[in-house]
């Protein structure tokens, strides 16, 4: 995985949503942080990051912030039409089964399904069926310390101290990369 640049977030939202539409495109509407939730054409996925915090243990030795992303998913159905009930909870499974393990096209840590519920607690949506999925994701923020410009080098030499530095040079033994597997 090369996460050397660390992670975009507009385009982890994006590669969420492009996914989820490309995978259910019977969906009328996926997206996320819309300005109008009482008029949603359903059915309907609405993605939010809810959340991202520190992980203190989790250090990739390149000077990045490794944070714990929260997503949730809104599955929204309407309330009118048969077996309704049955339909939200057959999706959002379905939905919760493509989440899981999923790294959008990206060089991100895969998701781990914690939550698929109702969602009985967005007042804004209380004219549909709501179920929520969420989901966790370890991302690595800010740039690699050790990304550059430079040159790998292609001649290593090695020198024992006190027998080391510039006047030493006729005294290091060269490394061959070929000889490095044979010992």
């Amino acid at each position: 995985m090369n996460i050397e640049e660390g992670i975009n977030l507009d385009a982890l939202h994006e590669a969420i949503l492009t996914c989820i539409r490309h995978r259910f495109p019977a969906l009328q509407t996926v997206d996320d942080y819309p300005d109008d939730r009482q008029r949603i054409v359903a059915p309907a996925v609405l993605v939010e990051l809810t959340e991202l915090a520190p992980i203190p243990d989790e250090d990739p030795g390149t000077g990045q912030l490794a944070l714990e992303a929260q997503f949730e998913a809104r599955y929204i159905v309407g309330f009118r039409g048969l077996e309704q009930q049955r339909e939200i909870r057959r999706n959002v499974a379905t939905l919760a089964h493509f989440v899981h393990q999923q790294r959008w096209g990206m060089a991100i840590e895969p998701a781990r399904v914690t939550a698929c519920e109702r969602d009985e607690f967005s007042p804004e949506l209380d004219q549909y069926h709501v179920w929520r999925l969420e989901w966790s994701q370890t991302l690595y923020v800010g740039e690699s310390v050790w990304q550059d410009e430079g040159v790998p080098p292609t001649n290593i030499h090695v020198g024992v101290a006190p027998a080391i530095g510039p006047e030493r040079e006729d005294r290091y033994q060269r490394l061959d990369p070929a000889e490095e597997g044979a010992g």
